[in-house]
């Protein structure tokens, strides 16, 4: 059973042609791609409430909130995004974080 949510947050990604680079090279904490993602979403139900895949969902979901506040989508925007969502959505809430591979707030980074 797929998880719908993340599908839902993953398409509104593809939909406003959010750079895939990105996602893969910044936000993803594994530097996986996008469509492995949306593939991965396609056979979880759902993501650990405290989860690298949960935090990955949630930071995305800050970010195309400030994009349908008006943030611009292109890349260099994208970028800056990604990186407040980094502050603003901390991997320190999520405790069975395994590291994020980019962000440098991480605390769980080996």
């Amino acid at each position: 059973m797929p998880n719908l949510e993340a599908l839902s947050v993953l398409e509104e990604y593809e939909t406003r042609k959010l750079d895939k680079e990105l996602f893969r090279t910044k936000l993803h904490h594994l530097g996986c791609g996008f469509k492995g993602f949306y593939n991965y979403a396609q056979g979880a139900k759902s993501f650990k409430p405290l989860g690298c895949n949960q935090l990955l969902l949630d930071r995305l979901k800050f970010i195309l909130w400030q994009m349908r506040s008006g943030a611009s989508p292109v890349p260099s925007v994208l970028n800056s995004l990604i990186e407040q969502s980094f502050v603003e959505i901390p991997c320190s809430r999520y405790t069975e974080c395994k590291g994020h591979r980019f962000d440098r707030h991480c605390k769980h980074r080996k």
